[in-house]
């Protein structure tokens, strides 16, 4: 009966290994076959490609004229070199390679969490969450990066918390390297007053609440001591507050608006599901968890970046231990069963990875969008001295900083700040007249613009006798002033590119 029982668990495992190593896979694959660009990676990659080159951290605009001398602090510096470093050895397939490297390390980090927790069915409902709620962000920046940090050192800390004790000192040091990488870093400080708080205030014993606490202060002030490890000293710590003040910026920008439940909404799924499955359950959490949780909650629902980034990996591991307990899941599954263990195992992931690293090269990455603005932008490169100024959307300004256009704005709301990205949007899109516009272009001395065709702006220019178009078609306008003309030749590479564009019913998927 014993080694009855023992084949059928041992069968069981079996089972449970090679599913959780097909899944695993399986979700590899999809976030490399999903991988995008990212619009802001374009310029990151030019900071990183700036460091090198100079040797030195950007403390002012580059890339803009507008705000040249501008203080800025770039406190994403350490990804942009990461950024440079693998486009210049692999191009674009290998930014994806190191984008689903991130998440795959993030969501094996948060299975290794899971898994010592709760039954393993759990948690593979909690991975297959967070990949489908992490699907529309899928890109390589700076902020899916830093997700292997943020879900390490948020496990560490819960961890901390349920064992009754406090976080190992040296994990104090993973803040140097997040608060150089993402403005998140920001985040993990809060994160350690909280779950020190969960964690002093369940221990009995006096003295050992007071030793533990002042174990926990101890780690903060490293944690603090080690956020200035940076180029910016001070200023790169108070950045993010600065950034969370810009309430224009974060009213307009399309990552920072609240969930558009109109469409398709993987946050919704989650809801229903969460929502369903507690009532079902009557699942109940200790305060400091249901406080945690409903922050995460609240986050997400104002600001769609939050339920791509933080739902999907913080609230597993904060619902895992209570809901194991509730539920009576304990752990069942040992990840150590999941590692290589012959020169089969090592074989077949050797193959796989050759397999993902023949596929890469041959992905598109680019869209078709971004190769067509890319063509436009090269083909006026020696055309640079002749167009002078430009006066160029907000979506547009990443791809005229990676084809090295200095721009009047970009996506660096920290640099320019509210007023100046104000009076750029309603300015442009001529929401008090034409006169607004008019002073811009004299006060900037703009001599060409680039714009989205279907925008109001370059109907208004066509209609003004100093300015003439370069080049136009249903997806971007050019505007030269007059007064300068480029040569025969760039017309000439302008008039094939526009000639190359794909009949209208085949070009669905160009527009912005």
């Amino acid at each position: 009966m014993l080694t009855d029982t023992s084949n059928s668990i041992d069968n069981s495992q079996s089972k449970s290994r090679l599913f959780i190593l097909v899944l695993l896979a399986y979700l590899t694959w999809m976030i490399a076959a999903f991988c995008g660009t990212g619009d802001d990676t374009y310029w990151h990659i030019k900071v990183g490609e700036w460091i090198l080159n100079n040797r030195q951290i950007p403390t002012t605009g580059i890339f803009s004229y507008t705000a040249a001398n501008m203080p800025w602090v770039s406190h994403e510096w350490l990804s942009a070199i990461l950024l440079y470093a693998v486009f210049s050895i692999a191009g674009w397939p290998g930014l994806v390679f190191l984008a689903t490297l991130a998440i795959t390390l993030a969501m094996w980090l948060l299975f290794d969490f899971l898994v010592k927790r709760i039954s393993i069915n759990i948690c593979i409902i909690f991975v297959l969450f967070a990949y489908f709620l992490l699907t529309p962000h899928i890109m390589p920046r700076p902020h899916i990066l830093i997700l292997p940090i943020m879900v390490f050192w948020t496990a560490e800390l819960i961890k901390a918390s349920e064992n009754q004790t406090h976080p190992p000192y040296p994990l104090a040091l993973v803040m140097v390297f997040w608060s150089n990488m993402h403005g998140s870093f920001i985040m993990g400080i809060p994160f350690i007053l909280y779950f020190a708080a969960e964690s002093v205030l369940t221990i009995k014993d006096e003295a050992l609440r007071l030793k533990e606490l002042r174990h926990w202060l101890l780690f903060f002030l490293l944690s603090l001591s080690a956020l200035l490890i940076n180029p910016h000293g001070i200023e790169g710590l108070l950045l993010p507050f600065k950034l969370t003040d810009q309430t224009y910026v974060i009213d307009h920008i399309v990552e920072w608006a609240s969930p558009n439940f109109h469409g398709f909404q993987p946050l919704e799924f989650w809801l229903l599901g969460f929502i369903g499955f507690a009532l079902y359950k009557g699942l109940t959490l200790p305060p400091f968890r249901l406080i945690f949780l409903l922050g995460l909650l609240h986050l997400s629902l104002k600001y769609i970046r939050f339920a791509t980034d933080l739902l999907p990996f913080l609230s597993p591991l904060i619902l895992a231990t209570p809901l194991s307990k509730q539920l009576n899941r304990p752990a069942d599954f040992a990840i150590g069963s999941l590692y290589p263990k012959n020169i089969k195992h090592w074989l077949v992931l050797g193959l796989y990875l050759a397999a993902l690293s023949f596929y890469l090269p041959g992905r598109t990455v680019e869209t078709k969008q971004n190769v067509h603005l890319g063509n436009l932008l090269t083909a006026l490169q020696d055309e640079k001295a002749v167009l002078g100024n430009v006066l160029n959307s907000y979506s547009l300004s990443v791809y005229l900083i990676h084809y090295d256009y200095p721009v009047f704005i970009d996506s660096r709301g920290e640099l320019y700040g509210d007023a100046f990205i104000e009076r750029h949007f309603k300015t442009t899109s001529l929401e008090k007249g034409a006169q607004p516009l008019l002073d811009m272009i004299k006060e900037y001395n703009v001599s060409w613009t680039i714009f989205e065709t279907n925008l109001p702006i370059n109907a208004f220019l066509g209609e003004r006798p100093e300015w003439h178009p370069i080049y136009s078609d249903k997806f971007f306008t050019i505007y030269l002033t007059q007064s300068k003309d480029i040569s025969e030749q760039s017309k000439l590479e302008l008039q094939k590119i526009k000639d190359s564009l794909p009949k209208d019913d085949e070009a669905n998927d160009l527009p912005l």
